[in-house]
């Protein structure tokens, strides 16, 4: 006997292929026209609206460093030129920076 071994057929295993998947095209929308205006604001205008705000009034003093101290106080404007020596020094602000403070409030009128 001839003993070969004898190839047996198996059944082959299916490859699943997959579908392409869909791309998905960003699609970006145009954007809206954004007109810009031109804003011209005089001089004496400007510097009349930083000298409204506490933090425009020190800056303009060279004392923005203690715009915070203000703030966590919360004293503003109208506060502001009610307050004293006394009340300045309350806030832990220097003898410079509080008479620069107080001769620039005396001086606004």
């Amino acid at each position: 006997m001839n003993s070969h071994p004898t190839s047996v057929d198996l059944p082959k295993p299916k490859i699943a292929v997959a579908k392409p998947a869909r791309k998905s095209v960003a699609v970006e929308a145009p954007e809206p026209e954004i007109k810009k205006t031109a804003i011209v604001v005089s001089r004496k205008g400007y510097q009349q609206k930083m000298d409204s705000s506490v933090d425009g009034f020190l800056q303009s003093l060279g004392l923005e460093k203690y715009l915070i101290t203000f703030q966590a106080e919360e004293v503003d404007m109208t506060a502001l030129v009610h307050m004293t020596d006394d009340d300045l020094k309350a806030l832990g602000i220097p003898m410079g920076p509080r008479k620069k403070i107080l001769l620039a409030l005396e001086s606004r009128g």
